[in-house]
């Protein structure tokens, strides 16, 4: 978990304090608790949600409360995390206790025992399923209709219900890990049942934290390695292809299985491609572009990039050339397999059709490049920013520019300040986006700027310039003021502007609008409330 002075540098000294007294009151209550993963609700004047997840090294969060309604990580996130923090500090006291409980409870004749747990599972549906399972893992003949019950969700899984779904499925996993070790081929049929009914169910739950879906992807990995301990060859490749159908979410990856089909298995699921295949027509037409059409050629691709098959790879992309998308897929196929005279050609005839396509244009300019055409790939990089001037477009004509980029530079600003109708936003975001702050602020300060744009000025400007940055939240919450009409929907970043502002400038610079601001909408109870929340 995170630091404290992680916390101080994500929430700010002011917020880590008050989320620091949020757990000293014991205000949080946490649903779900991992190294990487919290989730729960705060109870303050309102009750509010919030997680915060570990994501590919970084992490992610989001609460319900008008602090953060901006992205902002907030008193009760600080306070979610000591008080997971504080429960790892206690673990040595946890684990006394529970040693005590086993104590007690290994003391206790079996009767008795058993007579408790009866008693809990008759109170709780959750309990009966888990005993259930266990006693099924001792009787192999039993174990699907245990597993059964435990798939069994009992109506609509909303956000809480879904956590508790989820930790069933942990012990359901336990159970089937244990088929691996026992009767590989045992257990690729139970993860086989458990999927088609996961697939199911997971159409009809509310997954906001993702667990039942790491859940599913466990199943999944697990099915594969049971497939590749107790390999069945042609079976196998039937048994795929029907749970692929089923699979919404790519779960089930062919790439896994390749080894466990075997050479027999994957000439079988080739013939079970091709046979799909065959079901398209010559040409997509509007009823047959979407539907069952997009799972088979996902199928028949997947097939072809696992098998290295070039030529049916280039059927499944060509299939359907409507788009400027699709030339770009075939394309980018090309030069995959080294094809690059041809990925030259179906470039140029690419943007012949779709001249106005920017992503055919840069991708042709790297094509040039490649064919030492250097000139006509600048000047390709260059059209393909004119059609869609963005940070992409930047960066590839940055790349492609190498040392001449100075003067393209000032070019590409030139061509966006001729466009401009009083609004410097793209220019702002572009300048930002090759780390001259210096320029975007004087800019932001001599034009008008989208709201989004001026607030992640502000935020990149937070660390080394908080001055200015309180300057820019002070314009977002005066630009707000100044709307035609004042709403519930617009108060949480008027007010989470407005307290960004009183963290970084000076109590007399931000205060005389707060006051303003009370006098004005005295009325509006609610916009009051969060102020005061918000300490303002």
């Amino acid at each position: 978990m995170l630091s404290d002075a992680e916390l101080i540098e994500l929430a700010g000294k002011a917020a880590f304090g008050r989320g620091r007294g949020y757990h000293a009151d014991g205000r949080v209550r946490l649903a779900e608790t991992s190294a990487d993963a919290v989730a729960g609700k705060a109870e303050g004047n309102r009750t509010y949600s919030f997680w915060l997840k570990r994501d590919g090294g970084q992490w992610r969060w989001s609460c319900a409360c008008p602090a953060a309604d901006d992205g902002a990580f907030c008193k009760h996130l600080v306070a979610a995390v000591l008080t997971v923090r504080d429960g790892d500090a206690e673990a040595g006291e946890t684990k006394s206790i529970r040693d005590d409980l086993l104590q007690f409870l290994c003391a206790q004749p079996v009767e008795r025992l058993a007579g408790w747990l009866k008693a809990l599972a008759d109170d709780d549906a959750d309990v009966d399923k888990r005993l259930r399972l266990f006693r099924a893992a001792q009787e192999p003949a039993a174990l699907k209709a245990a597993v059964s019950k435990v798939l069994s969700p009992g109506g609509f899984l909303d956000y809480r219900a879904s956590l508790r779904y989820a930790e069933r499925l942990g012990t359901l996993l336990d159970a089937l890990r244990a088929r691996l070790a026992d009767d590989p081929a045992h257990c690729r049929e139970l993860c086989e049942y458990a999927l088609g009914r996961l697939f199911k169910i997971y159409e009809r739950c509310d997954d906001s934290a993702g667990a039942i879906g790491e859940r599913m992807y466990e199943v999944a990995e697990l099915h594969a390695h049971a497939c590749a301990a107790a390999p069945s060859g042609k079976a196998l490749a039937k048994t795929l292809i029907t749970m692929q159908r089923n699979d919404s979410w790519d779960m089930l990856t062919l790439a896994d299985y390749w080894n466990a089909l075997g050479d027999e298995g994957r000439l079988a699921h080739g013939r079970l491609i091709a046979d799909e295949l065959e079901k398209l027509p010559p040409r997509p037409n509007t009823n047959n572009r979407h539907g069952d059409a997009v799972g088979i050629r996902a199928r028949a691709e997947a097939y072809a990039r696992t098998s290295g098959d070039f030529e049916l790879l280039q059927r499944v992309l060509r299939w359907d050339l409507e788009h400027a998308y699709n030339y770009l897929r075939v394309l980018e196929s090309l030069r995959e397999f080294g094809r690059e005279r041809e990925a030259l050609a179906w470039a140029e005839d690419a943007v012949k059709r779709f001249p106005h396509d920017n992503r055919l244009r840069e991708a042709l300019s790297y094509c040039l490049q490649a064919a030492g055409l250097g000139e006509e790939a600048l000047e390709q990089c260059w059209q393909a920013f004119r059609l869609r001037p963005g940070e992409d477009a930047w960066d590839a004509l940055k790349h492609m520019a190498a040392d001449a980029w100075p003067p393209w530079r000032a070019r590409a600003l030139a061509e966006i300040a001729a466009r401009e109708r009083g609004d410097a936003s793209l220019r702002v975001r572009l300048l930002m986006h090759d780390g001259d702050l210096d320029t975007a602020v004087m800019l932001a300060r001599a034009h008008h700027v989208w709201v989004d744009t001026l607030h992640g000025l502000a935020q990149r400007l937070e660390r080394n310039q908080p001055t200015v940055a309180g300057e820019f939240y002070l314009r977002l919450s005066q630009e707000q003021l100044l709307q035609p009409q004042i709403n519930s929907s617009s108060y949480p970043k008027l007010v989470a502007n407005l307290k960004r502002a009183s963290r970084l400038l000076p109590t007399v610079v931000w205060q005389p609008a707060v006051t303003a601001l009370r006098q004005t909408y005295s009325r509006k109870t609610k916009l009051m409330t969060l102020l005061g929340e918000a300490d303002l």
